[in-house]
């Protein structure tokens, strides 16, 4: 691909016709005239097979074909997954873009579009997604991934130090910390996955595998902290069933980890399991009764069972605990306010 404005094919894809026209002013505008478009997901779909753009830039919110379930389709086909994606929403949620990250896109805008933003993207995407060295780099990834498949470790590695050699990779170096770990070598296992986790400090499954190799090393201490930073990064990404899974790893390691009782009370919680966060938020408190956050969480899980009463009694102690804590005294002013308005 050449990183000539003029020589680049873009495909526009939405059914916003203001979305649609703006965006082509825009890429005109900035020099880019070879400008596609069609009205959604489906439609899209066979555009790309038929006229391989350099780059898709789509609504995230479409019928039928959504962009996510674009962007999914375009890196699951061989013959075109290394097509840059940009997604095109007016609102996101940070889960939202993990999820889109986890996926593959290139770049998010938030609508509506500013010019400068969209220039900024794409000399991104033209300087690095578009460069020789990273199509090298990529190339070079991925018979690594086919050596490691096969376990040919040692040829995966030699693929994977000459990928390091064009650009730092978290996921290069998670794979390294895989065969390392094969290979029973601990000292450089880890060292692996902590650049991985250095490179992106959201690499839950870094640190999951972090906690197996200090296991592996008779370290429970150590694998429990990295376990719990592995939980917590699946519970903020709303990854309820992968958070659950390794706080009971962490309970089977140890059962007196006040930490888990209250990750596993919050995530019961968004789950609607509200009694059952509430039991663990008691068995919290057993260990820890001078943790105001705990008292606090609670207190949600009671009030969202309709029970202020019950609330406010753990609100209380939260604020006496911590007399600086605002919200605690928020939500017990609101309960006091709701009850003399019933009187």
């Amino acid at each position: 691909m050449a990183a000539n404005p003029l020589e680049i094919k873009i495909l526009l894809v939405g059914p916003n016709f203001v979305y649609q026209k703006t965006l082509r002013h825009m890429l005109h505008s900035l020099g880019f005239e070879d400008v596609d478009q069609t009205k959604d997901g489906a439609y899209a779909w066979e555009a790309i097979k038929r006229i391989r753009p350099d780059i898709v830039i789509s609504q995230w919110h479409m019928p039928e074909i959504t962009g996510m379930a674009l962007l999914k389709l375009i890196r699951a086909d061989d013959a075109i997954c290394d097509t840059p994606v940009i997604l095109c929403t007016d609102e996101i949620t940070k889960p939202d873009v993990v999820k889109a990250g986890e996926a593959g896109v290139n770049a998010i805008l938030i609508e509506p579009v500013e010019i400068d933003n969209l220039e900024s993207k794409m000399r991104i995407i033209m300087e690095f997604e578009m460069s020789p060295g990273t199509r090298e780099a990529k190339a070079l990834m991925a018979k690594g991934d086919l050596y490691l498949k096969e376990e040919r470790f040692e040829s995966a590695l030699r693929e994977y130090e000459k990928v390091l050699e064009i650009l730092e990779s978290a996921e290069v170096y998670y794979n390294i910390g895989y065969i390392k770990t094969a290979k029973g070598e601990y000292d450089e296992a880890l060292a692996a996955f902590r650049k991985a986790t250095q490179i992106n400090q959201m690499f839950a499954k870094a640190y999951k595998a972090m906690a197996e190799v200090y296991l592996r090393m008779g370290r429970k201490d150590m694998a429990e902290k990295y376990l719990q930073m592995a939980g917590e990064i699946f519970l903020e990404r709303e990854m309820h069933e992968s958070a659950e899974s390794i706080f009971n790893e962490i309970l089977k390691l140890n059962p007196d980890t006040i930490n888990v009782y209250n990750s596993l009370g919050i995530l019961y919680r968004r789950q609607n399991r509200l009694e059952d966060s509430i039991k663990l938020y008691e068995k919290a408190i057993k260990i820890n009764p001078t943790d105001e956050n705990i008292h606090f969480n609670m207190g949600r899980a009671y009030l969202e069972l309709d029970n202020p009463h019950m609330a406010k009694k753990c609100f209380i102690k939260a604020l006496k605990i911590n007399p600086n804590f605002d919200t605690a005294k928020g939500m017990i002013d609101a309960i006091e306010s709701a009850e003399k308005s019933v009187t």
